[in-house]
């Protein structure tokens, strides 16, 4: 009996701890099984998470990358330096860049090909170009950018050159006496080098090279050696030194430096190819073409900034003002030489007054063509009232008639072209209008002045009016009449001559002109020459000593 209690004891006590096993959890393979799914579900959770980030990371690189290419669409705004550096390209240069930072752009491009020009005018643009901020200016060499050119492309922040293109030689010269160009002193090369070491400060290009611009006596070497040689931080070193230093240097230094490169020769002037020049140091990069140039530096949209017609005539003067300086005071010289006022004064004061005007063209652009017209009013009363009968001064009237007409006219408003079909719509008015408009514009130049001096300037009283009243029936200029004049023979002028006019020869009237010069009535001439049924007279030998 015992026996069996015992027994029943134990089984409920076994029965007991089944129960609370099964009430805490689940068995030890139910435990094993749940665990593993536990597992699974953590790493399923795992995953989960991961692939969301995934997607994160991803739609943030994706956003990255869009940003990057936003970033790399550049603008670029062109601007052409092409011929001699004068004051005319200053003042195109800084009313270009002035134009160039409304559009906001990335880069300023400058477009240089010139041999140089006036130190002056380089000075007031490299200032100019040096004092942008914001965006990137970039010197793109197209053919040359020699003396001023190499100084305006220095400075620029960077420095890209097309293929078979040189920059560099920028010594002052000036004419000597002979004729030949001769380079100015140390006065003006100290300011010239100082410039070009500011510039390659700022603009991180080789300091004691740009120097060599400037100065023939500049003698550069290039030094190279071997650092730790044989170990694994070897490496080569370089050194740019002048002439004069490495002469100093003891033996030891020599012979660890080895022998130099020479870069620059005393005596020459630094002038590097688009390979040389990114060789040592100036330039970033060299390129086929422009297309290339604007695909590496991811420029998408660009625009150039045009010259105004102000400006290109400003440009024009400036490349002839010194034959139009030599014929203008050649013209005065002659005038000075004949007696009177006349074409040759007439010519100078005109050639000598269009090199002032180019100084201040590009200002006065949107008066052009109003100053045309009150040219061609003033030669057409030359013409009509000083000199008559010359005819050149007319010609030259009805030619700046014709330019102002042409320049009033915007050509904007015109149609690039005339649709061949009705089927697009064509308003043809503003063309129509505008050729309506230069038609009777062109009518009124050409009746006026025929009108006025036949109805018109008549009307003036005695001594306002260029027109000769005088009685011409008792006038002789037949050839048969002029027969009786010879070369010598001397009168008295009744009119004035400009140039001409009549004069008293052997008792008679007779037509005869001067040879430009301007005789005033009651002056003693005399016969040059008897041509063709015409008189050449000039003023008596004895009025001129008188």
């Amino acid at each position: 009996m015992k026996l069996f209690v015992r027994i029943i004891s134990t089984l409920l006590v076994l029965a007991a701890f089944c129960f609370a096993d099964t009430a805490q959890g689940p068995t030890s393979i139910e435990k094993a099984v749940t665990g593993d799914s536990a597992v699974a579900t953590v790493d399923t959770g795992k995953l989960a998470v991961d692939s969301g980030a995934l997607d994160s990371i991803g739609r943030a690189a994706s956003a990255t990358e869009a940003a990057i290419q936003k970033q790399a669409k550049k603008h670029a705004v062109w601007i052409k330096l092409e011929g001699d550096v004068e004051p005319s390209m200053y003042e195109f240069c800084a009313r270009a860049i002035d134009d160039a930072l409304q559009e906001n752009p990335d880069y300023i491009v400058f477009e240089i090909n010139t041999f140089g020009g006036r130190l002056d005018a380089a000075f007031d643009l490299v200032d100019t170009i040096m004092a942008v901020k914001g965006p990137t200016t970039i010197a793109l060499v197209k053919k040359k950018a020699i003396s001023a050119g190499s100084l305006i492309a220095l400075a620029c922040k960077k420095l890209y050159m097309l293929e078979a293109t040189t920059i560099g030689d920028c010594a002052p010269i000036v004419q000597g006496g002979d004729g030949t160009p001769q380079i100015v002193g140390e006065k003006i090369q100290s300011p010239l080098r100082a410039k070009f070491r500011n510039l390659a400060q700022r603009n991180g290009y080789p300091e004691l090279l740009s120097s060599a611009f400037v100065t023939p006596e500049l003698e550069i070497l290039e030094l190279t050696a071997t650092l730790d040689k044989g170990k694994k931080s070897q490496r080569d070193t370089v050194l740019i030194i002048e002439g004069e230093k490495y002469a100093v240097l003891d033996s030891a230094a020599k012979a660890f430096w080895g022998a130099p490169k020479i870069l620059v020769k005393e005596g020459e002037l630094l002038t590097m190819t688009d390979k040389e020049a990114e060789e040592l140091g100036f330039s970033q990069g060299t390129f086929k073409s422009r297309d290339e140039f604007e695909t590496k530096l991811a420029i998408e949209s660009r625009s150039e900034v045009e010259t105004t017609l102000g400006e290109d005539i400003a440009s024009a003067i400036a490349a002839i003002s010194g034959i139009l300086l030599i014929l203008g005071f050649g013209a005065l010289y002659i005038e000075f030489k004949t007696p009177g006022f006349g074409l040759f004064g007439i010519l100078g004061i005109i050639l000598i007054g269009i090199v002032f005007l180019g100084q201040f063209a590009p200002q006065l652009d949107g008066y052009i063509p109003a100053i045309l017209l009150v040219a061609g009013v003033v030669l057409f009363l030359v013409e009509i009232f000083v000199m008559p009968g010359t005819f050149l001064f007319g010609i030259g009237g009805i030619v700046c008639m014709i330019l102002a007409l042409a320049l009033s006219f915007e050509p904007s408003e015109m149609p690039e072209y005339v649709p061949e079909t009705i089927e697009t719509t064509f308003d043809a008015t503003p063309w129509l209008l505008g050729l309506l408009y230069m038609l009777c514009c062109a009518g009124v130049a050409l009746v006026f002045p025929i009108a006025a001096s036949k109805y018109l300037i008549p009307l003036l009283p005695e001594g306002w009016t260029p027109m000769l009243k005088t009685d011409l029936e008792t006038a002789a200029s037949p050839t048969e009449a002029v027969q009786e004049v010879a070369v010598g023979d001397k009168g008295l002028a009744k009119t004035f001559l400009r140039p001409v006019g009549q004069a008293l020869i052997n008792g008679k009237l007779f037509d005869v002109q001067t040879h430009g010069e301007i005789i005033e009535a009651s002056t003693r001439i005399e016969v040059t020459a008897v041509q063709e049924g015409h008189i050449w007279v000039t003023v008596a030998k004895s009025e001129m000593d008188a």
